[in-house]
């Protein structure tokens, strides 16, 4: 397909919502077609809820078939600053109570305010974090967005995560495509890695339903991506000296120069 002609360098993934399945729930993406697509999909984020009291229905039937074919998996949760972190984070758990973690990484959904100070919302993050450390062995990555990082959390206060930052170029108008933005993502105030870049929210839908999909490339090699679900052994790169140091099998961050028009 010819749409794809940036971020050739970096593992291509998709997430998933109750968004992407047929209106009646009847139909969901073909996994088989994700990995015979050109660039292949390595790895998938799928919604598991939101909150305390909602959960993404389509997420068992995208967790089953993310395991049959083999992909990387994390599952995301929604969180909301207004409502209590443990009550959040016992709901996630508990979609995943039949599911091996050790084979997962955990994403937490961090973009709503409702209404809430810096600190309120730092603290329900800071909470959450802490919650699922002690849960799991090990703290959830955060997904995001650079801008609203800056302006809704205390970064300096946050123990070290994984990060994933979404920066779209602006949505070109229907039917059109839009275009991946260019790796790497603007990265918010006091963060010095990314891990997976959310590179477009209008790429075309792989799979035969729907007409849109999420697209994210991940900060590594093939290697490196699955190094970091423990499916192979880690990747140790050699960072030049002028550069800052790798993270966790993520590569070193690209500097680049942008003149399009973007939405973050």
């Amino acid at each position: 397909m010819t749409y794809f002609t940036r971020n050739q360098g970096y593992p291509f993934g998709v997430d998933l919502s109750q968004h992407n399945a047929s209106w009646d729930g009847q139909r969901i993406p073909d996994f088989d077609q994700f990995k015979l697509h050109d660039p292949e999909v390595q790895f998938v984020a799928v919604r598991t809820g939101v909150s305390w009291g909602y959960r993404d229905s389509m997420f068992p039937r995208y967790f089953a078939e993310a395991m049959r074919v083999g992909l990387c998996i994390l599952p995301y949760h929604v969180l909301y600053p207004s409502a209590d972190a443990a009550c959040q984070m016992d709901a996630f758990l508990a979609i995943l109570k039949d599911v091996d973690l050790e084979s997962l990484r955990l994403v937490l959904d961090v973009e709503l305010t409702q209404g809430k100070t810096k600190w309120q919302i730092t603290r329900t993050v800071i909470d959450s974090l802490e919650y699922l450390k002690n849960a799991t062995g090990r703290y959830p990555i955060l997904y995001s967005r650079a801008l609203w990082v800056n302006e809704n959390l205390q970064v300096a206060d946050l123990p070290t995560v994984d990060w994933w930052l979404a920066q779209y170029i602006r949505s070109l108008d229907t039917p059109l495509y839009t275009p991946e933005y260019p790796c790497p993502p603007l990265l918010p105030k006091g963060v010095r890695q990314w891990l997976i870049h959310q590179t477009a929210q209008r790429g075309p839908a792989i799979g035969g339903v729907g007409y849109y999909m999420d697209y994210n490339r991940w900060n590594g090699s093939q290697e490196q991506l699955r190094a970091y679900f423990g499916k192979e052994k880690p990747v140790i790169t050699q960072c030049p000296i002028d550069q800052m140091p790798c993270e966790r099998g993520s590569m070193n961050v690209r500097k680049q120069s942008l003149k399009e028009e973007v939405a973050v």
